[in-house]
């Protein structure tokens, strides 16, 4: 599914309009419009990081990897920050467990899905249930994701 990143983007601008620290794009259209080649950067940059996290998504559910959290690498805008460190299931195997937000949930926002492996659990004192508390679904704050 490719996205209509142009939609989107204008979708995310009146959700950031709400916000107290919109991403510095957004910021900018927010304050003077969007300008072209600032758009058609931040729909490049979207389109490279999609196809780029879609490939790894594959990889690992090739692995069976069914387990995973949301991680930011670097900062996220304050809307995607509501889901970072939520648990999903990658492949629905785990009862309990909402299917990950499509990557990258926003135009601006890198997160990544880490997986969680038994080792990583343990190591912090978590088992399935303590995931099954923490998980919060995905939802589209711009309505349904154009395809």
């Amino acid at each position: 599914m490719r996205r209509d990143w142009n939609s989107e983007i204008d979708r995310w601008t009146e959700v950031f309009r709400e916000e107290p620290d919109p991403p510095a794009a957004f910021r900018a259209a927010l304050a003077d419009g969007w300008d072209p080649d600032a758009r058609r950067e931040v729909v490049a940059a979207a389109e490279a990081y999609a196809a780029e996290q879609n490939a790894y998504v594959a990889q690992i559910r090739a692995a069976g990897v069914d387990l995973v959290r949301l991680d930011f690498k670097e900062g996220c805008c304050s809307v995607c920050a509501r889901w970072e460190g939520c648990p999903f299931s990658l492949n629905g195997e785990t009862e309990g467990l909402p299917p990950p937000p499509p990557l990258p949930m926003c135009p601006s926002c890198r997160p990544l899905l880490n997986l969680l492996t038994a080792y990583f659990m343990q190591s912090l004192g978590l088992d399935v249930e303590d995931l099954i508390a923490d998980a919060r679904p995905w939802e589209s704050p711009i309505g349904p994701l154009s395809a």
